[in-house]
């Protein structure tokens, strides 16, 4: 209630600050003319930023794949998600892991979201999810994290904001996470934009963390692009980003994703 109350507090001003919108506005892509079947398309479209809706599909899967320059090992990620309730969907899935440089690994990952406000009704979308993965801290466990979503479509420009908390099992191991996305259509299912995230070590009493040189910080930015038709989309991503354990490395950031609704 208290977290539904403070989001509430945050779309309000979101929505005294926007310009009026209009039914189509208000809804976005999603919308086409009046009495038209339209199809559940993909919408998470991105490679760092989470949307801050859920697919109105009964089930969406994505896969991103390509190099990390700063890690320097593949980056893939594979997740099936699916709606268990009109506003509340679980996605497993598999991601790479990147805390050993050069060494590859899948590791598992499940997740919980829920759809708290809508866009319709409270002039903002905003999703709350809490998700268990094993591609961090591996030798604690894996980790725990919550996750914030925001986002509004103006038009043709939608944004994304995610403030994401973890915390690994044994508790000693702090991280917070901000990431932010902005999506253009310039043409009928054509969109590009912006995606990064921002990680950071927020305290760790963990004796052994400089001995496994875990990263300190992490960065990743660039420019993002989507065709999306029907219940299927394509999306490219390439940018730089940054590690920092005892050393800092940077490098350049590929990636090429596929996301489709069933």
């Amino acid at each position: 209630m208290i977290l539904r109350t403070r989001l509430a507090g945050v779309a309000a001003a979101v929505w005294l600050l926007a310009p009026p919108t209009s039914a189509q506005e208000t809804e976005g892509p999603r919308l086409e003319k009046a009495g038209a079947t339209v199809e559940p398309s993909p919408v998470n479209l991105m490679a760092a930023t989470t949307p801050a809706r859920l697919s109105g599909a009964p089930v969406t899967a994505t896969t991103w794949a390509g190099y990390d320059g700063a890690s320097q090992v593949p980056s893939v990620s594979a997740t099936v998600e699916t709606r268990l309730l009109k506003r509340l969907a679980l996605a497993v899935g598999v991601e790479s892991s990147s805390e050993e440089r050069g060494d590859f690994n899948l590791r598992p990952q499940v997740s919980l979201r829920f759809q708290v406000l809508d866009q319709a009704e409270s002039g903002v979308d905003a999703t709350a999810s809490a998700t268990y993965r094993q591609d961090e801290f591996q030798a604690d466990g894996g980790f725990f994290q919550g996750t914030v979503a925001l986002g509004r479509s103006f038009d043709r420009l939608q944004v994304a904001l995610n403030f994401v908390f973890g915390v690994d099992p044994e508790g000693d191991d702090l991280e917070g996470e901000v990431r932010a996305a902005g999506l253009v259509e310039v043409g009928r299912g054509i969109r590009v934009g912006l995606d990064g995230r921002y990680r950071h070590d927020l305290g760790s009493t963990d004796p052994l963390r400089t001995e496994r040189n875990r990263p300190t910080a992490e960065a990743l930015g660039g420019a993002t692009a989507a065709f999306v038709h029907g219940r299927w989309a394509v999306m490219l991503e390439a940018g730089f980003a940054l590690v920092t354990t005892s050393e800092t490395r940077t490098g350049p950031v590929a990636l090429a994703g596929y996301s489709a609704t069933f």
